[in-house]
């Protein structure tokens, strides 16, 4: 699938002391966001709590590593960085190319930012039209790091206990797309390496390839090395995916599951799709489950398996963030790392 036709008409550039904010009157707002760019990844922070922005200077931007739109690696083909919560008979969704679906297809999120030496936190606040969920998304991006930490915050608004929680998140990698004019990477759960990581990869490494040589051709890839891109819970879903399970309904049906050996090999090269799925059980009125995602990338399995532990061992037992000393700010226009299409 190939991403929809989006014609951003820029309107507005506000230039000051700061690095400038840009505005747009025809991006749909579920291509709305933030782009923030360190020393070593660029991304885009969708206002909806996932990656993927449509920015008219930036261009399409996802998550980047390393920087630069020919290393783009989800915001290309279809947007297919998103989430979807169940509750009892109602749902909820979203990813930038299908936009915002049940009890939040109407909704604009709030956002707010804080700011510190190391790099910012960009919040997210959604709530469900039946006024049932409060679901908020927490980006923790840091400027010289190759992760990016998102913490997702599931909160029962209601005055009724809610049943059958069930938490789907999709995460569609296509490794430097627009280099490699290929969608198809190499797959695999590092579930034999780091059994308790709950990490799923992605990644362009062709000698690492068990069955043969993959059809973008092995000198091609050997050319511009090595990258691997993975996605990681810190709370063990209760099921996956790797081939493209529907995330509009409950359940995960017939899943395609596959393991990077202890080598570091895979039998899978294909344009894979992953979808994590948590059943939750209950959630009372006032109580709130969260869910912790890390977004990384590194030169080898061993540096992304690193990133990804450093990634997890800042985050807090009480959802605070190490390490940040909290600069509440009105607007993402005062950081010189953010460009804003929202």
């Amino acid at each position: 699938m190939h991403r929809k036709m989006v014609l951003a008409i820029f309107a507005m550039v506000i230039l000051a002391v700061f690095p400038f904010r840009i505005a747009y009157t025809q991006v749909p707002p579920q291509y709305w966001g933030h782009v923030f760019a360190g020393s070593q990844i660029r991304v885009g922070l969708n206002d909806y709590g996932v990656l993927g922005v449509a920015h008219e200077s930036e261009g399409d931007v996802g998550f980047q590593y390393p920087k630069g739109n020919q290393y783009e690696s989800l915001a290309i083909g279809w947007w297919g960085d998103g989430w979807s919560v169940f509750y009892g008979e109602n749902s909820a969704g979203f990813s930038p190319d299908d936009g915002p679906w049940g009890t939040i297809e109407d909704v604009l999120p709030t956002k707010s930012f804080t700011y510190d030496k190391y790099g910012m936190i960009k919040t997210c606040v959604i709530r469900t039209n039946d006024d049932k969920l409060e679901i908020t998304f927490k980006f923790r991006f840091m400027y010289d790091k190759k992760f990016l930490i998102l913490v997702m915050f599931i909160k029962n608004v209601g005055t009724s206990t809610i049943t059958d929680l069930e938490v789907k998140k999709i995460v569609d990698w296509d490794v430097w797309e627009p280099t490699l004019d290929d969608y198809d990477n190499f797959w695999g759960m590092d579930n034999i390496r780091r059994p308790t990581m709950n990490l799923a990869v992605a990644f362009i490494n062709s000698s690492l390839f068990e069955g043969g040589e993959p059809e973008i051709g092995a000198a091609s890839i050997d050319s511009m090395g090595s990258v691997y891109m993975g996605f990681a819970s810190r709370e063990k879903p209760t099921n996956y995916d790797l081939n493209w399970d529907d995330y509009y309904s409950r359940g995960i049906y017939e899943p395609y599951k596959v393991s990077i050996s202890y080598k570091g090999t895979t039998s899978a090269f294909f344009d894979g799709g992953l979808v994590y799925q948590w059943l939750l059980g209950s959630l009372k009125p006032g109580e709130t489950k969260v869910l912790h995602f890390v977004y990384a990338a590194g030169d080898s399995l061993v540096e992304l398996e690193k990133n990804v532990a450093q990634a997890f061992n800042s985050i807090h037992p009480h959802f605070i963030f190490y390490n940040f000393i909290i600069n509440p700010l009105t607007s993402c226009s005062n950081s010189s790392l953010c460009k804003s299409n929202s």
